[in-house]
């Protein structure tokens, strides 16, 4: 039988067994790739499983976060709140406007020690 196989009847079984070869080649990538997809689709559901965990721990965390950050500014509020109250009835211990500058806590000095002289009587009139 080889012996009366022509050149084109080998040309023709290389032709046809390459196009068969060719044919499940490309086959069996394509199920190669399908099958990576596969995987990566599976492990990119994974993935985003593992996210979406993260995210509801951190999001739960965040959550205790920003309770304790209002509790705490909720108590500063009430403390200012309180302080403001004390200082409306009278219960600072200032009675006078604050003191704003160097020359004002001079004036203030001065006019104290003025005070204090005329209620020993060390001062009669007022001096220039």
């Amino acid at each position: 039988m080889a012996a009366s196989l022509t050149a084109v009847d080998v040309l023709n079984l290389v032709l046809v067994v390459g196009f068969l070869a060719a044919l499940f080649g490309w086959a069996g990538g394509k199920g190669a790739l399908r099958s990576l997809r596969a995987d990566m689709l599976n492990f990119e559901g994974t993935l985003e499983a593992f996210d979406r965990r993260i995210k509801q721990r951190e999001g739960t965390a965040g959550q205790a976060a920003t309770q304790r950050r209002r509790t705490e500014l909720q108590t500063r509020d009430d403390e200012a709140d309180k302080l403001a109250q004390a200082l409306a009835r009278g219960g600072g211990r200032r009675r006078g406007p604050a003191i704003v500058t160097e020359q004002d806590a001079e004036e203030a000095q001065i006019a104290e020690l003025e005070q204090e002289a005329r209620a020993k009587g060390l001062m009669s009139g007022k001096v220039s």
